[in-house]
Order: C-alpha cells, then structure tokens, then sequence
C-alpha cells in the first residue's frame, strides 16, 4: 500500500514537539513511531475564526499524528480526519487486549467481526458509512444506474464537528463514544447461539463510570485506542476488560480476487451480481487469502524458489513456555512445505515477539500472533481477518489456551496408549507433546491462510494402510492436516515397533493442492474471470483422486460417513473396531498408568469420561452410513453423480456394529479400579441410554424414509426397526440387565412419540454432546459462526429429514409397537420380579393403544 502522510500546520506562536509517523507500508513490519506533541496556546486576540477556534480547540491538547491526528483532552478522544481519504475504505476492529475474568472472555480475541466503513461530511457532521458488497453490479453494465438507486450506503454513526483545521481540510469531531461505550458490534462478548446464551450468562451492561481511555496510538495507515471497560453481569459480578479499538486504512486499489470453488475448501465472502447477459441473479464466492506476489516474476514463472514481496510473518507469544514453542515454530513454518511446492520461498517467517522494537503491540491488526491464554478451556482457534471487498487475508490470530495441553495427553493416550507405552503417564514426555503441539498449531495456521475444515481428509485411506509402516511414515493419518484426523487408533500392539506412524502428516497432499489453488500466481490476471477457467481445470483433474477430496463440515443433518470429525479410514466399522479393541485395553489400565502420583490420581476421572466419549465417537461415526449418501458437490461436466446411496449392506453392518457394541459396553468400561477412586458412576449407562434414543430420533427415522422414497435397493425403515427389535426384544429372554430395561423402556417412549395421542410422550433426542464436546476445538465454532454449511447446500430440502411428516411412519411404528405389546404382555410372568415388573410397566405404557 501506498504510504499516506498528513502534517498538519500549526501557528509559528504554538510550542510544538512532534515524533515522525510510521514509514512502514501495510503488511512491512518496519519500525513505526508514533507522533506525539503537546499543544500550548497563547492568548490571541485574532479575530480570524478558523485560526483562533482551532487555537482555542488544541490548547492544552496531546496529539499523536498519523492517518488520522488523534487528540486526547481530558478525558476524551477526538479525531482529526482529512476530506482527502474520507471517501476511502477502512476496517474498523476491537480486540479484548486482557481480562478480569478468562472463562467468559478470552484476550486476545476479537469476537465481532471487523467492520467495513467510509467516512463522509457536510458543515456540520462526519458520518460513518456501510458500504454494500452482497449484492454487486459492474459499472460497464446498463444495470448499474438502477443498482445504484439502492445501494447508498447507509449512515451507522454520526458526530458534530468541534472544530475545523486551519485551512479547513480536515475535521475534528468527539470520538470518544466510538472507544468508551457498548456497541453491539464492538462487543467483548463472544457472538453465541441463543440457546447456549440462555443457559450461560455471556454478556453484561456497560459501566461508564468504571471505564476510561488508557492508551491511544496513531501511524501513517491506522490509530488504537485502548480502553479500560468495565461490565457488570448478572450472578459474575464486575468484569473489567481492555479493548483495543483499532481503525485501518485499507488499500487504494483491492487486491484482485479468487473465485471459490465448491470442490475445495476455503473461507469465502459471498456476492449476487446483477447482470443483463444473465436470466438470473448470478452467485458466486471469492476467496480468502493472503496477497503473495513473487519478488521477481520472470524467475518466479521460470520455476525457480522465488521470496514474496510481503511475507506472511508471525510472531510467537514469550508466554508459551519453550519447552512447547519451538514446537509451536515448526508447526506454523509447516506450512512452507506447500508454499514452497509452488514456488514460494519463506512465504512464512515465524519470530519471538520482539524485544527491541517499542511500537511492536499484539493488538495491532497489522501483527499475525500466536497467544497462549491461562485458561483451563480445552481448545486452540486460528480465525482470520479480511479486507471484504477482495477476500485478501489481512491479520491472522491463533489463540491456544492452556487447556490444550490436557486434551492433548487425553487423546494421545486414549488413542494410541494400548501401542505406544511412552504415553502410558499423567505427563506427557516433551517430545510426545511437542509433536501434538506442532500439529494443533499447524491445523490452525491453516485457517489463518483460508483452509476450511476437510473432514473428508482421512476417508482416502483404506483401513489397512493405517498399519502399513511406508505408507503411513509418508503420509501419516490423513491427507490433510485440516482433518480432525488426530492419532492412529488403528494401529494395534506391535506395530509401532514395526515403524508404523501415529501421528498426522507435517502437511498433506490435499494441503499442498489446497495451496495451490489459492496462492499459485498466474500470468496476466487483471480479474478474477482471467483464471476462472484454470482454477476449475486444476479441480477437475484431481475428481477421483482420493487425496485431494474435499469433504465439508457439516453441522446439522450430517448425512455423508466419508466426511465425519475425529475418524480414520474408509471402512468405519473395520477402523472402529480396531479402535475399540485398543480402547478397551486402555480402559482396563489407565488407572494403573495415571495414578502413580497426584496428578494422574485427580486425572482419573476425566481421562475416564474421555474414554466413554471417544466410544461414544466410534458409535456415532458408524450411525452416519444408516441412512447415509455419499454427497459430492458438482459442477457441469463433472463425472461423478450429485450422491449415491451408502450400499444397503454398509448400512446393516454399521447398524449391528453399534448395537452389539451398546449391549456389551457394561462389561468392560467400568472396573473396580476405576470405581475405587472415582466412585460409583453411572455414565456409561447415561452414554447408552442417550445414544439409544438418538437411534429413535425423527431425523435418523427420516435419513431412512429418504433412502426409501428416492433410492433402489435401499435399507428400509421397517428393517432398521427389525433388527433393532430382534436385538433388544427377541434375543434378550430371562432376567434382563439394568441397560437392557433402559433400551426396551427408550424404544417403547420414542416410537410412542410418533402417535398422536398418549399418557407417555417421547424420549425424544437427548444431547450426546457432553460426550463429545471436549474434542471439539473452538476453530469449529468459528467455522460455525462464520461459515455455517450442511447438506442442504448440496441437495437443497430434500435431506432435511424433520420434513418428512411423522404420519408417513406411523404404519411401521405401529408394527413394532405392536410386537413389543405382544411380546411384553407374555413375559409378564418370566423372570425375575425386576424383569416382570419391567415387562408390565411396558404393557401399561401400550395399553392406551391396544387394549
């Protein structure tokens, strides 16, 4: 970007030291010192207004100068803004620099996203602007008169003008409200869904009388304000925050965008053109990216490695212990693997916060950092922010709170401790973690440059190649470390010594492609229309080739098993049960491996939930073939179908995989070692129960209706209910089990909940979610927030199994109803008196429908 410096002139009678403003140009991190002068005035007598009331106004005034002059008096900010760049674009962001209370607020985050804004003025105001970017028209177009009729845009703040400058080309206006007061989209508070708001106080009313400006900053292309706010909440009590309102000039001409291609996955702004050499509205997606461009262009497209203009540089938190920060280097200069494959040299530099350098501020969105929070939650997140008008990546964050750490010693423990005796600890050796470390940090740096999640990484991998000592030392366990692919589950006791890898690759070959497409420079591009048609011909060579499928998260109605969190392989049920078998050797010795100190004593418990977790995982990854298709997002002359049916035989498969595995949970998850220090627990029956009756729900009933209504060949609803019944009825005689009364009483409530009428209302679908929500990194839900997709974006309603009306499964509900009635009413008099009460309890429950 073009460097930008206004020098406001002042009277010879003003006594005036200032400090030069930044000479660094956006994305250079040169040194840049902010200008800072105090302002006396003398009594003046002059009449000339535009000298003495900008006299009178600057008085006793401390200005730092830049792109804008920012001025403190007292206890207010003011911003002297020149005309010539007002009808420029800016960002406009707010940070939470640091916190009286990290469980509610985390620093370092910005939990809005930053806003896009012009400025404009008349005599008496400067307002604030939204510019329109959804809906576009090109300026060549006949279109464009009409597109501008409703298209203004809108005013979002306004404030008078206190003074103007001398030669009145800039105006000073009372910015005060826009740094020390509650604006919804400035908000401290993470953005969360209602539901999760209701049963958690996230939010609080804005203290004015507790808060100030603390801090204020101006250079050449930006100025922050930090200040000190105070909220009070309903049963918290105070919380005290420091925010850093940062404003950025953005680039006179945007960077020329990259369109979004459905077939790979990057974080895209939408747009609808409007266009008269088109019948409809046209939609498409820009990318998001870093603006890479090569030093010297001639070399760079003659093949040789070739240094960027602007390197994408990172600056790792002092806070991170070293023992875990050199990991955390490697993993973020990881990525320089598939820049490099595309003729990219040092595309990333990664350095310490530096020392010697006094305007260098964490809170600048001009610096890429990686923090660490002191925080007991279990995640790390790498969110990105973005000049929209083009898509270019202009600032990436990486948060990674402490709690990582422990999440990181659950899985690699509970995933590979039946092969691998150096996890068998409550501590993690520092290699062991280090390597865990590099991959999170790795996987969140792929957000940074753009990368969604690919959850459909880890399916290209036949099974048996995860125990394949070659194949998986070259290619770990996915072929995309933006996979929740975590550790090789698969592998079993032995074959780590035979030098079979348990970790994900550094980067994958999916990874590579994705770089690719979206950094790879190309010849002549004046617009993104110029390389459309060679973007989609490097997408349409790889249709096929497994390493690089893309395969969307998905967070409602996941309906495709090749594209699930946290699994591995292209056989669910033959990698699970590997799985399984490990896990069920780890649940026998954990204890003896954890509680050989205090530490690993206080550990048990949780270590021993993440288990019942990670078999309540193995379970759900197979219920996604029941009823699953296969979903691929398609484009004209693309040689695959929109989706395919998971084969009948698949699904039957996976059905009595979870079924068996349900009956048997009970005799082996819970022992008495575990018992002895715990207690008595009961959450592995919880875990049962609820993922019984999830196998009830409306949506898994209506994924089957969906196969039976469109596809041939197909599972139906009345068999999936047949061998469930022949499961937990037929094959169940004598005296029941505590677990196999829950499944028959869950069965019995939930298909009841399809009738119209009845004293017992359904089960219905309890949440598995505590199970699983401590694998779940917060990079999901900013992918969630941000980016939401699910099967509907493939095959619009139709995969919305809630529409199928309830009545259509009346008929084979009542069937089963009706066998269970039948089969109830004549054990009433078998068994044990718990069995025999338990058998007319279900008959009372069915009466109302059959007596």
């Amino acid at each position: 970007m073009k460097s930008i410096v206004y020098i406001i002139t002042v009277l010879l009678c003003f006594s005036v030291t200032c400090v030069n403003a930044s000479n660094s140009s956006w994305g250079k991190k040169k040194k840049k010192k902010a200008g800072t002068e105090k302002v006396e005035s003398s009594d003046s007598t002059s009449k000339a207004v535009s000298t003495s009331e900008y006299e009178k106004f600057m008085k006793d005034a401390v200005v730092k100068k830049g792109m804008f002059n920012v001025i403190k008096k007292k206890d207010k900010i003011y911003l002297e803004i020149p005309k010539a760049i007002m009808s420029r674009d800016f960002l406009i962001s707010s940070r939470v620099s640091s916190t009286s209370r990290t469980w509610q607020i985390d620093p370092g985050t910005i939990n809005r996203d930053p806003l896009l804004i012009t400025f404009s003025c008349d005599e008496n105001k400067v307002y604030i602007h939204f510019p329109h970017l959804d809906y576009v028209c090109k300026e060549s177009s006949e279109m464009y008169e009409a597109y501008k009729r409703h298209s203004n845009p809108p005013i979002w703040k306004a404030f008078k003008i206190e003074v103007m400058s001398k030669d009145s080309s800039s105006c000073v206006i009372d910015a005060t409200p826009l740094f020390l007061s509650s604006i919804a989209e400035f908000s401290p508070f993470p953005d969360l869904p209602a539901e999760v708001r209701m049963m958690i106080p996230f939010g609080g009313s804005f203290q004015s009388d507790r808060s100030k400006i603390e801090e204020f900053k101006a250079f050449e292309d930006n100025i922050i304000v930090k200040s000190m706010m105070t909220y009070t909440t309903d049963k918290e009590g105070p919380l005290t925050t420091i925010e850093a309102r940062n404003i950025i000039i953005l680039p006179e001409i945007p960077m020329v965008p990259r369109y979004a291609d459905e077939r790979i996955g990057f974080f895209e702004e939408s747009r609808k053109l409007f266009d008269e050499h088109h019948d409809r509205l046209q939609q498409y997606g820009i990318i998001n990216r870093w603006d890479l461009q090569p030093k010297d262009m001639d070399k760079y497209l003659a093949g040789e490695l070739v240094e960027p203009v602007k390197p994408i540089v990172w600056y790792v938190d002092p806070a991170i212990p070293e023992k875990w920060r050199k990991y955390v280097k490697l993993g973020i200069a990881d990525w320089n693997i598939a820049f490099e494959a595309i003729g990219f040299k040092n595309a990333i530099v990664v350095k310490d916060y530096p020392t010697d350098d006094p305007n260098f501020d964490p809170d600048d969105i001009h610096y890429n950092c990686y923090r660490f929070v002191a925080s007991t939650r279990e995640n790390s997140m790498g969110p990105s922010w973005i000049d929209p008008r083009s898509g270019e990546i202009l600032c990436g964050d990486v948060i990674s709170w402490y709690g990582v750490v422990t999440l990181l010693n659950k899985w690699r423990m509970i995933q590979t401790g039946a092969v691998d005796p150096s996890v068998r600890c409550p501590v993690m050796t520092d290699e062991n973690m280090g390597e865990a470390m590099r991959y999170v940090a790795a996987h969140e740096i792929g957000h940074t440059l753009g990368l969604m999640h690919n959850f459909g990484a880890s399916a290209a991998y036949p099974v048996e190649k995860l125990r394949d000592p070659e194949f998986t030392q070259k290619y770990g366990t996915t072929p995309s470390i933006m996979d929740y692919a975590r550790f090789n589950y698969v592998a079993q006791p032995g074959d780590l010594e035979k030098g079979v890898k348990l970790t994900p690759p550094l980067i994958g070959e999916y990874d590579k492609f994705a770089i690719k497409y979206g950094y790879q420079v190309l010849p002549n591009v004046k617009s993104a229309d110029d390389e459309k048609e060679i973007l989609r011909g490097w997408v349409r060579e790889q249709i096929g080739n497994k390493m690089c499928f893309y395969g969307k998260q998905v967070f409602q109605f996941n309906f495709d098993p090749r594209s699930m969190a946290e699994d591995l392989g292209d056989d669910v049920v033959k990698a699970n049960t590997y799985g399984l078998k490990n896990l069920k050797y780890v649940a026998a010795n954990f204890v003896d491996w954890m509680a050989v100190n205090d530490e690993g004593y206080a550990a048990v418990e949780s270590t021993y939930k993440e288990i019942i977790g990670q078999f309540v995982r193995f379970m759900d990854h197979a219920m996604v073939s029941v009823g699953g298709m296969y979903i691929n997002p398609k484009y004209y002359g693309d040689p695959e179908p929109l989706y395919q049916y998971v084969p009948k035989a698949k699904q039957i498969a996976a059905l009595k995989f979870v079924l068996k595995n349900l009956n048997e949970l009970q005799d082996w998850i819970i022992n008495d070692k575990i018992t002895a220090i715990i207690g008595p627990t009961a959450k592995h029956y919880v875990a049962q129960t609820q993922f019984f009756n999830e196998m009830l729900t409306r949506e898994t009933l209506g994924r089957l209706q969906i196969n039976e209504v469109d596809g041939k060949n197909v599972f139906t609803l009345d068999e999936y209910l047949g061998i469930i019944f022949d499961e937990m009825f037929t094959k169940k005689t004598g005296n029941l089990q505590l677990a196999d009364m829950a499944f028959q009483n869950s069965f019995v409530e939930n298909l009841t909940g399809y009738m119209d009428k009845g004293e017992f209302k359904s089960a219905g679908s309890n949440s598995l979610r505590e199970w699983l929500n401590e694998t779940t990194c917060s990079c999901h839900a900013y992918c969630e927030s941000h980016h939401s997709f699910d099967a509907v974006d493939a095959l619009g309603e139709i995969v919305l199994s809630p529409r199928i009306d309830k009545s259509n499964k009346r008929p084979i509900v009542m069937k089963y109803l009706r066998k269970t009635y039948n089969t109830a009413k004549s054990r009433m008099n078998t068994g044990n008196d718990k069995t025999r009460e338990h058998y007319r309890l279900l008959v009372l429950k069915l009466n109302y429908l059959f007596d």
